[in-house]
């Protein structure tokens, strides 16, 4: 292994900074600096995600190195190595605090550039033990019934649930809204003046690309509800 490639690595990663193509925010309207300024971020972030493999690889042949020069009681060696791999768990340390700090600052730009509601398409839901019928989807008859979303890439972090739903007298219940970690949990109550809008409180969303379901909890007699609309708003906006 030659052990000043090993050096002369850490020390490029310190200087880089490039482009890249821009990362897409669903729902935003196009900010030509805030894009830019994703974009490097990303990028930059994507590579140094890239460099940690070789370099723990790097690590534990020089800890190997290190070891196998004492045991041959080849001192200078064995120093030299033990130096070199003080300096690349250095520099380890220094590129996990700069990734966390790319992350947070992308995810900051990536989160202003939401728009103010993110509505979930009735048409795009997965349904399971319900079924559409005049824009709404209704027939939830038993506990366990669901509809699922596929999140389009958002940034992790609290969004508002908002529902828009109809419920007679005769309909009712409870639902949790879940996504990969975390829930919410509400009761669906009687519409007396139509349709209504209810905010179900903040869920936070640890994964923008999972699932994303509302299921029935308990249903009062034979549907839980007939729902019209599903949006989120950013707990930031």
């Amino acid at each position: 292994m030659n052990l000043a490639l090993v050096s002369g690595f850490c020390l490029w990663l310190g200087g880089l900074a490039l482009l890249a193509a821009p990362t897409v925010v669903p729902g935003a309207e196009p900010d030509p600096k805030r894009t830019m300024d994703l974009a490097r971020l990303s990028f930059q972030r994507n590579i140094l995600e890239t460099s940690l493999t070789p370099l723990k690889k790097h690590l534990s042949e020089l800890i190997l190195l290190e070891k196998s020069r004492a045991e041959t009681r080849d001192y200078t060696g064995a120093i030299e190595a033990r130096d070199l791999r003080k300096r690349l768990e250095t520099e380890l340390e220094r590129l996990d605090k700069e990734l966390l700090l790319l992350q947070t600052r992308e995810q900051s730009i990536r989160s202003s550039m939401l728009p103010d509601r993110i509505r979930l398409s009735l048409e795009s839901a997965k349904l399971s033990g319900v079924r559409r019928d005049g824009g709404a989807i209704t027939g939830w008859a038993k506990p366990g019934a669901t509809a699922e979303w596929k999140l389009n890439n958002l940034p992790p972090g609290g969004y508002e649930v908002v529902l828009r739903y109809r419920c007679t007298p005769l309909e009712g219940g409870a639902l949790a809204v879940q996504e990969t970690r975390f829930s919410l949990m509400a009761d669906v109550e009687t519409t007396l003046k139509g349709p209504q809008e209810k905010n179900l409180g903040t869920l936070k969303i640890t994964d923008g690309t999972g699932p994303l379901k509302i299921t029935a909890r308990t249903v009062l007699k034979d549907n839980l509800m007939q729902l019209l609309a599903v949006d989120l708003v950013p707990a930031s906006k």
